[in-house]
């Protein structure tokens, strides 16, 4: 005879909460599935609007306009790469909030030009849209204390979005007081809501972000596409060419210099730590890191495109020089807090590229010149201290 405990189980299982949550929440292990793929290919219209923006607007205040919303886009959209390793998006339920929630992506990547104007609320509106399909989502975790954690860090996520939203309503010392403080509410809030309860499967989430990376180099790609561009159109001649050759080239740089063995040997350290260790190197190596490595990549982007305009003229001195210096640093802090390689050439790299940027930005071809050189030095040196 069943007890009512027993009955009272039942039920919960069979409500409409319990059965979404089943559905949704199978095990973080495996690989990455087609439907995160999809999900991050919104991602690179933010990166594309950043860049454009960077490039538009060169000087310290254009580049803390393009930057400051990519930082707060980053933490939601790593968030659901966290998201994804608890809750499989295999469910019907899942994949349509997530398809919402890319939609809420490309309309923040749409505003990114006018975030800091009035008439740009929709990008805090759609922010704020998606932590709310976040949070809803990782309710659906299978994991208790996944659910929990959510709870805790939620609040910090949308205040960080209202922040936003009045920034443009105030004077504007006030408004960057309101990025200067949306930013750390974010970025600390792991630790004011105390970062525990997060399961995270090591696989999936390397794999995520490696690809995520990836997805985010084609940017670099890109921007030789767009650099290569003119009013008038042309046949592609010789030093368009080698221009594109030298753009390729950098871009390669970066992906070798990540793409070398590190997955494997990050996964390993993952595998190797502690749950609550686990959390922190995600948080650490992974939503932080990659965002210094995605913020160098961006500046590289806008220098291959300044360098391929202006092949035989001088260029922005700092952007291809400093975004290799920011991902080399980036690189480097992924790989110490891993302990998956050395982080020496790295440093020593990032060290020497920002004055050899500067002083190669009387011509586009010499900049490219000078950061594929070092690059060439690092990925080669590690490969064969490596095997």
């Amino acid at each position: 005879m069943k007890t009512l405990s027993t009955l009272e189980g039942n039920e919960q299982m069979n409500s409409p909460a319990a059965r979404l949550r089943l559905e949704a929440s199978e095990s973080g292990g495996g690989r990455v599935t087609p439907t995160e793929l999809f999900f991050d290919l919104v991602f690179v219209f933010v990166v594309t609007q950043v860049t454009h923006a960077v490039e538009t607007h060169p000087g310290w205040e254009g580049l803390l306009k393009g930057l400051l919303p990519m930082v707060v886009v980053w933490w939601m959209f790593s968030a659901f790469g966290w998201l994804t390793n608890a809750v499989r998006p295999d469910a019907v339920q899942v994949r349509l909030l997530l398809v919402l929630a890319m939609t809420a992506f490309f309309i923040m990547g749409l505003d990114v030009p006018y975030v800091f104007e009035p008439e740009g609320w929709a990008f805090p509106v759609a922010y704020l849209a998606v932590v709310v399909i976040h949070g809803v989502l990782y309710l659906t975790a299978r994991a208790p204390s996944a659910r929990r954690a959510i709870l805790r860090n939620m609040p910090f996520n949308a205040a960080a979005g209202v922040l936003v939203l009045i920034e443009p309503h105030l004077p504007e010392v006030w408004g960057w007081v309101c990025w200067a403080a949306a930013v750390p509410i974010l970025y600390l809030s792991p630790f004011l809501g105390r970062i525990r309860g997060f399961v995270i499967e090591p696989h999936h989430f390397v794999e995520r972000h490696a690809l995520l990376l990836l997805v985010v180099l084609g940017e670099s790609v890109v921007a030789i596409g767009i650099g290569a561009e003119s009013p008038g159109g042309q046949a592609v001649d010789w030093p368009l060419a080698v221009g594109v050759v030298l753009g390729i080239a950098a871009a390669a740089g970066l992906w070798w210099v990540y793409f070398d063995g590190d997955e494997v040997r990050a996964e390993s350290a993952f595998e190797r730590a502690g749950e609550h260790r686990r959390q922190l190197l995600a948080y650490y190596a992974f939503t932080g890191a990659h965002l210094v490595m995605i913020i160098g990549i961006i500046l590289v982007a806008a220098g291959i495109t300044d360098a391929i305009h202006h092949f035989h003229g001088p260029v922005n001195p700092w952007w291809l020089g400093s975004g290799t210096a920011i991902f080399l640093a980036g690189h480097a802090i992924y790989r110490a807090m891993l302990k998956s390689g050395r982080i020496t050439d790295r440093v020593i790299g990032a060290v020497c590229v920002v004055p050899l940027g500067l002083a190669t930005s009387f011509a586009g071809w010499a900049a490219m010149t000078g950061v594929v050189v070092v690059l060439i030095i690092i990925a080669t040196v590690d490969h064969r201290l490596a095997s």
